[in-house]
């Protein structure tokens, strides 16, 4: 056995070795990435924009086996219902006389009122009306056979007349005779259907009175009905609590809607929009109606429950929520009149802060100004944060939040930058060499927090890619979609 004792070129014993993984494509994770992509675009999901197209061609080159236990996840365990019923419509435009597609189809889908959802992605992914293959039309039909006349007399219009061009399309065989009765009555319309109680309402609210009087009388009443017996639905009472007080209801059924508005199991799993519950808190301060405090309460109240605060994003995290206030973030939401983009920053800040969580708030213009930020109710301080607009200047030099953090030498685990620009790697205007906020951002990650993530939120997002991550922790999103705590807590 012969060693070498030669010590020429040997490194001393400190040397410090930096060993580099070699980057290997990650399928699973890159058709994550689009799928949640899509899901943020501001464009219709099942388009086929650029994203869209980019989608398909990696469904197809990918392992069928693969994308099926991805779309189980994002629908059993992700809550990503319309994701997995959009990969499985793919599948099933390529696989869809294999057995396993048809397993997977029935799994995904699970009702028969979901089944016009699901064929509305399948037909936008096909190019021709063509009907989908054996085992999944096998897989819809068993779907369609265990649906009865109460169930689907209890569907919304929309879901009845999708399922009645679902028979038509899919003709699906009966598996009994009562079945077959069942599907040929449908066809013809001739299933009496349940009316809602907000229907009955309208119908009420639109026909004629032979007094101010005796109709203020019929409203109160269908009212009190409504809310007694709680067949008025969450939403519905949520759109309507003005005409609600215009109808005159007495205060115990005031009372009873209030607990009910406040109550976190009725808002639903998922919780409300806080956009949504500030959009009708907004309408609430414009009345004078008697009991619109106590309505205005039972907001605050359900808006801790809110779908952001449900969502795990920014769970047991210390989070920078910095905040572009200038004029031209004063733009409305399209679907709140009422709410604009200046608001999203104060409010999830506000949602964080009023669930514990650790918070540093302030706005950024030519200077960055933290905001002391105390647990309050997140609706009116939400309001309150308004007076703050063009207190730090009207120049976005976001880049001056790292600066700051880096100086007092403290770690974060996430900063948010609201604005309506595109911010990363780019100079905004008047600025100098150097403040570029990705040169920044890349000397705090290595000088001071290695973990912290990044998240650059353009909330005009004109042509720009829903989410894009250019490096390591750092995500960009154009625009504003409800989901996006769910899809940011998923990555």
């Amino acid at each position: 056995m012969k060693f070498n004792f030669n010590l020429k070129g040997r490194q001393p014993a400190d040397t410090r070795y930096a060993f580099i993984k070699a980057e290997v494509p990650d399928v699973q994770s890159d058709i994550l990435k689009m799928l949640l992509s899509v899901s943020l675009s501001v464009d219709d999901p099942g388009q086929a924009s650029h994203a869209m197209i980019l989608l398909r061609e990696t469904v197809r080159q990918g392992d069928p086996v693969l994308l099926g236990r991805l779309a189980v996840d994002l629908r059993e365990q992700r809550s990503f219902r319309d994701l997995s019923f959009l990969l499985t419509a793919e599948l099933a435009a390529l696989y869809g006389e294999d057995e396993r597609t048809g397993l997977l189809v029935s799994r995904i889908v699970q009702q028969p009122g979901k089944i016009p959802v699901w064929l509305d992605y399948y037909t936008r992914t096909v190019r021709k009306r063509q009907r989908p293959g054996r085992a999944v039309r096998k897989s819809l039909s068993v779907l369609l056979n265990s649906m009865d006349e109460y169930q689907y007399s209890r569907y919304s219009v929309e879901v009845r007349e999708g399922i009645k061009l679902a028979l038509q399309w899919l003709q699906p065989k009966a598996a009994s005779r009562s079945q077959k009765s069942l599907f040929a009555r449908i066809q013809r319309g001739q299933i009496p259907v349940r009316t809602t109680w907000l229907q009955e309402w309208q119908t009420l609210h639109q026909q004629h009175y032979d007094s101010p009087g005796q109709r203020q009388v019929v409203l109160r009443d269908k009212w009190k009905e409504g809310i007694s017996s709680f067949r008025i639905g969450y939403p519905a009472l949520l759109d309507n609590l003005q005409p609600m007080l215009c109808a005159g209801v007495s205060g115990k059924v005031l009372k009873l809607a209030a607990e009910y508005l406040g109550n976190a199991a009725a808002a639903g799993p998922a919780g409300q929009s806080p956009l949504r519950l500030l959009n009708v808190y907004r309408n609430l301060q414009r009345t004078d109606q008697g009991g619109a405090g106590m309505l205005t309460e039972a907001l605050e109240q359900a808006t801790l429950h809110n779908s952001w605060n449900r969502s795990g994003f920014g769970r047991r995290s210390v989070s920078v929520i910095a905040m572009d206030v200038s004029s031209s973030m004063r733009h409305p939401l399209d679907s709140y009149g009422l709410v604009q983009r200046f608001d999203i920053g104060p409010l999830l800040a506000f949602s964080w802060i009023s669930r514990g969580e650790q918070v540093i708030t302030g706005v950024i213009g030519n200077t960055w100004r933290p905001v002391q930020s105390t647990v309050r109710p997140i609706l009116s301080a939400t309001d309150q944060f308004r007076g703050h607009e063009g207190e730090a200047g009207y120049a976005i030099n976001a880049w001056l939040v790292l600066q700051d953090l880096m100086r007092k030498r403290q770690v974060v685990d996430k900063v948010l930058i609201f604005t309506d620009c595109a911010l990363w790697d780019n100079r905004t205007f008047n600025q100098p060499a150097g403040t570029d906020l990705s040169l920044w951002w890349r000397r705090y990650r290595r000088e001071v927090a290695p973990q912290a993530k990044l998240y650059v939120f353009d909330l005009a997002g004109y042509g720009m890619k829903a989410l894009e991550t250019p490096e390591e922790g750092v995500y960009l999103l154009a625009g504003w979609q409800e989901r996006v705590p769910d899809v940011l807590n998923f990555i």
